[in-house]
């Protein structure tokens, strides 16, 4: 064997998990890679970063830091702020931090920061999930740090979806082992910086149902949701506005889609606005309808509940979320096209979803980001319909490998007792 090989295989352990130099050298350069590659993106200037972030850091600097917590968004130009308020205290900290460097900078290495907790976390799970495979572990993580929806999502829009879905993979952990309380904490403080987090909930009430978690703990949401709005509210924002945020936000978008391939890509994109405001209720509602229908069957249907199946679960019924939900932007799927990757370890096959699902969010980033040429979003519609309709099928095959079936002698026994009352 060679020197370098030896030195490469030297062994230690990190968190009960046995690792080498060259798995850590191996760690280390894709860290660094990815780094490189989202700094190479810091200068293109997205559309929301005009629009949005930038207003955002001019209005904090006028406000002078603190003082732009309390004033109420939209009544004057003054505060056009429209996220909740945990993204907003963000936005004061880099105010105080900013030692000149360019706000762009400021707000993209936010979400950058992120990036790598998430990829840690999905690595986390990965391993969790594999039986400490470590080899799946690293490549779980490097995937992940080099997923072109979470490198444009940060190093090029300037988007902050990274930091809520950290939170929700942080949640995913917890269940999987079986760590009730900290899952919903996690949970919270995902809701807490964006509405989006809501796309986890239907795999929880799922999870709840097959008794996997312990639904008594749901009351962090609430606590830590208005909790996080009181240096808000000390700075002089009222509790109706700030409790209000979500519902405005929802009220904002009249679109059935935006850039999103759902099932409203399919049907047609020139309605009018009395229309369109009729479909988005009864599209929420049919929505409602099939997660209810999803919900009995799993429910009546006994099998054991693995890793994977978490998973897959997961990823269905979040893409599932967002391909029958009107008014989606194309971010929305960020949970699932991430967390595609821990799904690609288990098999090739599986990584034909993370592959599409990264090209689907390849083509609808770019439209937006790049001006891309492609014009008409219903055929990814329609390769989303087949991609979630394959992960169901996975999901099915996996409840059926993991059946639970009858005890043929405790069936005996309750036959017997039946003959026995009955005659």
């Amino acid at each position: 064997m060679r020197s370098i090989d030896e030195f490469f295989d030297t062994e230690f352990e990190i968190f009960g998990l046995k690792l080498t130099l060259f798995d850590l050298f191996f760690f280390t350069v894709m860290t660094c890679l990815g780094l490189i590659i989202r700094l190479s993106l810091y200068d293109i200037v997205s559309g929301d970063y005009k629009l949005a972030f930038a207003d955002w850091m001019r209005e904090c600097h006028e406000a002078g830091g603190f003082a732009y917590l309390g004033i109420k968004p939209g009544v004057s130009d003054a505060s056009t702020f429209d996220y909740n308020c945990m993204f907003q205290y963000i936005i004061v900290i880099l105010h105080y931090i900013g030692g000149g460097i360019e706000d762009r900078y400021l707000v993209k290495t936010v979400s950058v920061i992120f990036d790598f907790i998430c990829a840690v976390t999905i690595a986390r799970i990965a391993c969790e999930v594999t039986g400490k495979d470590v080899k799946k572990t690293m490549i779980a993580y490097s995937a992940a740090m080099f997923l072109p929806s979470m490198v444009l999502n940060s190093g090029a829009w300037a988007q902050n979806d990274s930091i809520y879905t950290t939170f929700v993979f942080l949640s995913l952990l917890s269940i999987i082992k079986g760590k009730d309380n900290k899952a919903f904490i996690y949970l919270a403080f995902a809701y807490s910086f964006k509405q989006q987090a809501i796309f986890f909930v239907p795999f929880v009430i799922l999870m709840w149902l097959k008794n996997k978690v312990k639904i008594r703990y749901v009351f962090w949401i609430p606590v830590i949701h208005v909790l996080a709005m009181v240096p808000a509210a000390i700075a002089g924002r009222s509790w109706g506005d700030l409790l209000g945020i979500y519902g405005k936000q929802v009220k904002m978008f009249s679109r059935l889609t935006m850039n999103y391939p759902s099932i409203y890509a399919i049907i047609t994109k020139d309605l009018s606005s009395g229309i369109r405001k009729i479909l988005i209720p009864v599209g929420s509602v049919a929505t409602v309808m099939i997660f209810g229908i999803l919900a009995y069957y799993i429910y009546k249907k006994k099998f054991e509940i693995t890793g994977k199946y978490m998973i897959t679960l997961v990823i269905f019924t979040s893409l599932l979320c967002c391909f029958c939900l009107p008014a989606m932007h194309e971010r929305y799927a960020y949970i699932p096209e991430v967390l595609a990757v821990v799904y690609a370890v288990f098999s090739y096959k599986r990584m034909s979803i993370c592959t599409i699902l990264q090209v689907i969010a390849m083509i609808t980033y770019s439209r937006y980001l790049f001006g891309s040429t492609v014009s008409d979003v219903w055929p990814l519609s329609i390769a989303m319909l087949i991609t979630i309709l394959a992960v169901g099928y996975d999901l099915l095959l996996q409840m059926k490998e993991n059946e639970i079936k009858p005890d043929p002698v405790v069936v005996e026994q309750t036959e017997a007792e039946t003959e026995a009352v009955s005659g």
